[in-house]
This record gives C-alpha cells, structure tokens and sequence, in this order.
C-alpha cells in the first residue's frame, strides 16, 4: 500500500436501532475517531414502531460537525463517505426525495399481519414463499408487508411513493441533495421482494402483493460510488462538495465483512442487542422448517444467520432490574455496567447450580420462531443467589446459541470446531461471557479487535475496494480484520454444559404451549406500566 494514502481516510456512518455512529478510519482500518448520538424510537401501539429519518440525517450532520472539529482533520482528507443501515425498512419518498411520511416504520414493526396473510395465500402458501425470498424473520416484519400495509392504509402516500428506501439509501439521498435513488443488493435481499437465488427483484411476489415494481430502486453492487456529496449535504455536514457516495450495505452483510465472514467454512457470532449465529454460504439454504435467513453477500455468495431477538438486551434487563443498585454504584466509581454482571457471575458455580434462563423477552427470532416465546428463570430454589442468576443470565444466551449453531448444521452449513468461531457485537468484550460460549459449544472463539466497530468497518472495506486501497475484499480483509486473544474451551466445564443442554430444550418445549395462553393475558392486562 502506497504512503500517500496514510493521511486519506473514509468516513463511514452505521445508522443502529438506537442510534447513529460516525467514525473516521485510516487507511489500515483503524478508528481515529467516533461520535454516536441517539434518536427516539416512537412506540404507538403494542406492534407498531417507529422512526424518524430526519432525525438520522440531524445525528449525521451533529456527528459528523463534531467529529470534524475534534480531530481537526480537513474534509478535503475525506476520500469517501459510506453508509450502513439497519434493514428491513420501508421509508417512503416522492420523486423530490421528500418523505411522505413524518415518520418510516422500523424494522421489528409488525403491524403488517393481515397483509402477510394474504401474501402466503396469494403465493400457495410459506414454504413457496419462503423458497423465494429465503427469509426466516416473521412474515410480517418484512418490507414487502409494509409497502402493502401502506398501500391499503395510506392510498394517497402510496400512489406518491417514488421508491421505498432502506434506511442507508435514504441516508445516501441526502447526502447527495435528494438525487440519488438506489440499493445494494445484500439490503434488498432483506427485504421480502428480491429472489435470493436470482438476485433480482421477484415479479412473482410483487404482482401477489399488488406493488408496482417501478417504486423500487436500481440495484448496485455495495461496492461502487453511485454519487457525489451535494452543496446542500455539504454545507449542513461541513464535508467538502463532489466527495464519492459508495453505496454500502445494511448492517447484516456489513458485518460479514467486518466480521473477515468471505469465504466457506466461517462462522461468527454476533453479541449485539440481539444474538445472531451467521455463516457464508456458496448458496441459499431454503429449509422452510430450519428457517435460515438468507441474503447476498457484498463480496460474493451468501449471507445465512438465524438470531434470536434479546442476546445482549438480557444482560442490559438484568443490570436494570434486578442489578439497578449495583449498576448505579458502578456508575459512581466508573466501572462498566457489564462488568457488574461478569464479577457476579464469575462467583456462581458452573451450571448455575441447576438455574435456566431462556432469553425470550422479545418474542419470535430463532430456534422457535415464536412471537409469543417469553424469557424466564426455570429452577429457582433458595440456594439461588443474585450471582446464579447473573450466570444463568449468561449461559441461558449461550444454550439458546447452541441450538442455533445445531440448526444450521442441520440446513447443510457446516460448522467446523477446529476452525472455532468468530465474535463480534459489543458483548464480545465480555471475556467472561465469551468463555461461556466457549465451554457452552465446546470449540474456541476468536473475538475481534475492537468487536464493537466491526459493522462500520464493514462499510469501511467497501468503501476502500471502491477506491482501490485494497485489491478486493479479500485482501482488505487478511489486512484490516485483526483477531484478538484467543479464549480456548474449558473441555471440563463442557461436560456440564453437554447435560444442562437437553434439559434446557426440553424446559422450552414443555413450556411453549403455555406462551399463547401468557400473551393473550399480558395483551390484556399489561397495559398499566409500572413508574
């Protein structure tokens, strides 16, 4: 690599479920700077969610400020802007790339039931419907269920759409002064209107959703630049005009990337707010039983994951309420909050001493694919301490992991042990955490340097093969995505783990049945909050 690019960089922004981070990376990939700000999440009913993108464009433009002036590095150093995005949108806008919405549905909103319904039935049912899109998430969730929710419910807002955007096109939009109208194809494959196997978008599904092909966007290669920052970006961000637009990904296939995820046989493990299992695969795995999600990957082939909704988001439950005093202590003497919950569980034996957690407290998501799934303690007796249930906590995302991993052998995705397992997500800086992964599967686990950054890092690689800082992906890869200590299995802990993972699968089938009769009760008598 040349010296005349060591004082270049890429700016690349991840717009997250909560918030949006900004970050400066040098030409080895390396952070030299972030800002993150956060943007409300508007709840109005039990499945209806939303966000406003103005409100990621204003965080882009304070971050963005702000970084800027903090590291004092001139925009005309800024040799390419790069966007990742959380998927599953459905952002509406008129041909003048106005929104015509005041605020766009997030991904998880599930209002879309009635049209899902009668998708699966136009099409002949889900295993047809699946064997298209190859997408395991509730139907309901998906983009093609929100465009017709629209269009069923807003008929004027829809007869304006000009295209439907993800939530880094409507990014991409602005920056380059609304002139811009275009998709990746890993994003569109998250989406429920592209055919996975081939890669193009399914008139099949449209003409049985009723949705006009034309309101959704060209399709590029996440690669390449498809604009220039415009004046009016320029002026609102303080980047320099005509810097390139590479068009990126949604976070998912970002992470791949990020993750070093480019070829066969690898596999990670993502410890976000959710918990995802995801392997590359040379094609679609298209069990309707197993349920894989399957998308294009940025470089070549497939992305194939499964998740389940609440990984990360059970240690951050725990901490604030049942460790809330301990969190605020830890806040006074500037510990992180994780290591609350990592010094408690540490003092439990093993096991938990027969206490189970299912991480179900946001329904649906993988193995199950239950919307009514529930978490719970199963096991409690006196002998229990806060410290068994930190542990429980802990292991109990690990187990349901393993039944992940289990699933996606059985769709054909092999998960080679010597090979061990890559981790990302910010619970990947849990060490202790990550141990019990390691005992829980039986096989190491290589976390990433600095884990928390790999979706934007993602985007970074793609901005620099566009550029041609690196030859290819593979090449940014072996280069930037760096492994970190390895954490080898404790074969002894393993032998505890391979007896509680029976009995931790046969507790949730015994309680399944019982989940329908607990939402239909919450669902009615939930509605009170407690202050």
């Amino acid at each position: 690599m040349e010296n005349t690019y060591r004082d270049e960089y890429i700016l690349a922004y991840d717009l997250g479920s909560t918030g949006l981070k900004s970050a400066i990376f040098d030409v080895f990939g390396e952070v030299v700077a972030s800002k993150y700000e956060t943007y409300e999440t508007y709840y109005l009913r039990p499945t209806w969610i939303e966000q406003n993108p103005e409100e990621w464009w204003s965080a882009l433009c304070n971050t963005t400020i702000t970084l800027l002036k903090e590291t004092n590095i001139s925009p005309e150093r800024i040799k390419a802007i790069v966007p990742v995005g959380h998927q599953i949108g459905a952002v509406p806008v008129n041909q003048e790339g106005n929104l015509l919405r005041k605020r766009a549905p997030l991904w998880c909103d599930a209002r879309n039931s009635k049209q899902a319904r009668e998708l699966i039935k136009k099409i002949g049912g889900y295993p047809n419907f699946y064997r298209i899109h190859g997408l395991g998430h509730p139907p309901e969730i998906l983009s093609i269920c929100k465009a017709m929710w629209l269009k069923e419910n807003e008929p004027d807002n829809y007869a304006q759409t000009y295209k439907f955007l993800q939530s880094k096109d409507f990014i991409i939009l602005y920056l380059t002064d609304k002139s811009v109208f275009i998709d990746d194809y890993g994003d569109a494959s998250n989406t429920g209107w592209l055919d996975i196997k081939k890669r193009e978008y399914s008139d099949e599904l449209l003409e049985a959703a009723g949705l006009s092909r034309d309101k959704l966007p060209d399709l590029r290669e996440s690669h390449e630049v498809v604009g220039y920052l415009g004046k009016d970006a320029a002026k609102q961000t303080g980047l320099k005009v005509e810097t390139p637009i590479v068009l990126g990904s949604g976070d998912v296939p970002a992470g791949f990337v990020g993750g070093g995820i480019i070829e066969e046989r690898m596999n990670y493990c993502s410890i976000g707010s959710a918990n995802w299992t995801g392997s590359y695969a040379n094609k679609p795995c298209l069990d309707p039983d197993i349920r894989m999600i399957n998308g294009c990957h940025p470089w070549k082939g497939y992305t194939s994951f499964s998740y389940t909704a609440a990984g990360g988001v059970s240690q951050d439950w725990f901490e604030d309420t049942i460790c809330d005093v301990d969190k605020k202590v830890a806040e006074q003497i500037d510990i992180a909050s994780y290591d609350v919950t990592q010094i408690k569980a540490m003092r439990a034996p093993v096991g938990s001493a027969g206490l189970f957690y299912f991480p179900y407290l946001r329904g649906g998501g993988g193995p199950h694919w239950n919307p009514n799934s529930k978490g719970a303690f199963v096991g409690l007796t006196f002998l229990h301490k806060k410290e068994h249930l930190a542990r429980a906590v802990l292991e109990g995302v690990a187990l349901n992991f393993r039944w992940l991993m289990d699933q996606t052998e059985r769709a054909g995705i092999p998960i080679i042990k010597e090979n061990g397992i890559r981790a990302i997500g910010g619970g990947a800086k849990n060490r202790a955490w990550l141990q019990i992964y390691a005992d829980v599967l039986g096989m190491k686990v290589l976390p990433l340097k600095s884990p928390h950054e790999v979706t934007s890092r993602g985007g970074f690689i793609s901005a620099a093969v566009a550029l041609n800082w690196y030859r290819d992906y593979p090449d940014a890869v072996e280069k930037v995505v760096k492994i970190d200590k390895i954490i080898e299995a404790d074969m002894d802990n393993n032998k505890i783990y391979n007896d509680s993972y029976p009995i931790f699968k046969s507790i949730y089938e015994s309680l399944a049945p019982m989940f329908d009769n607990i939402a239909t009760f919450q669902e009615k008598y939930s509605t009170t909050q407690v202050e």
